[in-house]
Parts: structure tokens; C-alpha cells; sequence
């Protein structure tokens, strides 16, 4: 299972190496399934935001941008659970 983990953190880790354009966008996505209720316990996003953090430090990403990424998606994932289980009520 720890394996699958790794994999599948390390594949976007280096897709996002590689394709620099694309790391805004797979923060936001990252930030937002982790943020979304009960989904979270499916996607574990934290290793990739881990990894991403990684890339930030050793100078290969920008911080902005990847920083506005995952807190737009987090926002809007924690907007969107909230809209739903309060609606279930």
C-alpha cells in the first residue's frame, strides 16, 4: 500500500518537474480533493504537496504561484464540503 503511495506522489512529483506550467494547476487540484470531505480519505494528496514543497526549495518551482494554487483549491474544496453537508442536514 505504501508502495502504491509513494508511486503514485513521486509520478506527479516528477510530472510537475518537468512540466512547470502545470504545477499551479496540480497544487490546486491536490489542495482541492484534499480538502473536499470524506474524499480525502481516497486521494492522499498530502505526499505530492510534500513533494511539491520539495521542488520549491531545491529553486526548481516558484513558491507564488504554486502557494495560490493550493490555497484557491483549498478554499474552494473547504467552500464546497461545506456547502454540501450543510445542505444535508
Amino acid at each position: 500500500m505504501f508502495q502504491a503511495l509513494d508511486s503514485y506522489a513521486q509520478d506527479i512529483v516528477e510530472f510537475a518537474r518537468a512540466h512547470e506550467v502545470w504545477a499551479i494547476s496540480i497544487a490546486f487540484m491536490l489542495a482541492f480533493g484534499e480538502s473536499l470531505a470524506f474524499v480525502s480519505l481516497f486521494i492522499p494528496a498530502w505526499a505530492a504537496l510534500v513533494g511539491l514543497g520539495a521542488l520549491i526549495e531545491a529553486g526548481e518551482l516558484r513558491f507564488w504561484p504554486i502557494w495560490v494554487g493550493g490555497a484557491l483549491g483549498a478554499a474552494i474544496g473547504d467552500w464546497v464540503s461545506y456547502k454540501y453537508w450543510s445542505t444535508c442536514r
